[in-house]
């Protein structure tokens, strides 16, 4: 299915979905840099809120602006981590190349517009309101340090989008969850994981339709999400559920 999106000017679509993003999954500590914007959340390990990306880069100016967020990061003694998006790149690409650095962690943003019916599966709920039970459950499923809870937790309640927390059952236990939000038309799609001893039990497909359900029933018209280039069965999983792949980005660490 072909997204809306694509009769629309590419930049200016792709600047809308990273503005979405960015509001949708948001860091505590933002300082502006010549159009670049370094977005920091020492607690979490997600290298998306911790990371310097492009907003309105200035021409000329990207070495002055990696050498501020560099430092920020190397005051804080935090890894600087620079998101380059495909199509808005290139001046950063050949300044990093230059100094011996190459991209990593690939990841593709797909997006499907939301024009047809969706059936949920009963196994899954949505609720707006962020509960304990799906902390637990998206802690526990993706591997993250119980450290982060209190920092994931304030960060979702910093979101200006109205959220859908989805949680799959099974017989009265969470066995995954998946997080939507609504804003200006798009719905963007997160934090999708699933229980080690659920997987291939058709849960992430359920979640993910679930959310789009959700999401057209709150206006959203066209609903992204984001992937790891190296993650086939997610790949596979999202382009049998209609998504198309849009552009891509990746990160770049300084030494």
């Amino acid at each position: 299915m072909v997204s809306d999106i694509t009769s629309l000017d590419r930049v200016a679509a792709i600047s809308r979905i990273e503005r979405h993003s960015a509001q949708a999954w948001p860091a505590p500590y933002v300082t502006q840099h010549y159009g670049w914007e370094l977005r920091r959340s020492p607690q979490l390990a997600s290298r998306r809120v911790n990371s310097l990306n492009a907003v309105s880069p200035e021409p000329g100016r990207f070495a002055e602006a990696l050498a501020e967020a560099q430092s920020i990061c190397d005051a804080a003694a935090t890894a600087c981590h620079v998101r380059l998006v495909s199509v808005a790149a290139d001046e950063a690409k050949q300044h990093l190349r230059a100094s011996g650095l190459s991209g990593a962690a690939e990841t593709t943003v797909k997006t499907i517009a939301l024009d047809q019916d969706f059936s949920v599966d009963p196994r899954v709920s949505v609720d707006q309101r962020l509960s304990d039970e799906w902390l637990d459950t998206y802690l526990q499923a993706d591997q993250h340090d119980e450290a982060e809870r209190a920092a994931l937790k304030a960060a979702l309640a910093t979101v200006n989008g109205q959220q859908g927390f989805a949680i799959a059952h099974i017989d009265g236990l969470p066995q995954a969850v998946g997080r939507g939000v609504v804003q200006d038309g798009y719905l963007g799609i997160y934090q999708i994981a699933t229980l080690p001893h659920a997987r291939r039990k058709g849960l992430g497909s359920a979640i993910v339709t679930a959310l789009m359900k959700w999401g057209k029933q709150h206006a959203a018209q066209t609903a992204y999400l984001q992937v790891v280039s190296t993650n086939l069965p997610a790949r596979a999983l999202y382009r049998r559920l209609g998504f198309a792949p849009f552009y891509s980005y990746d990160y770049w660490t300084m030494p």
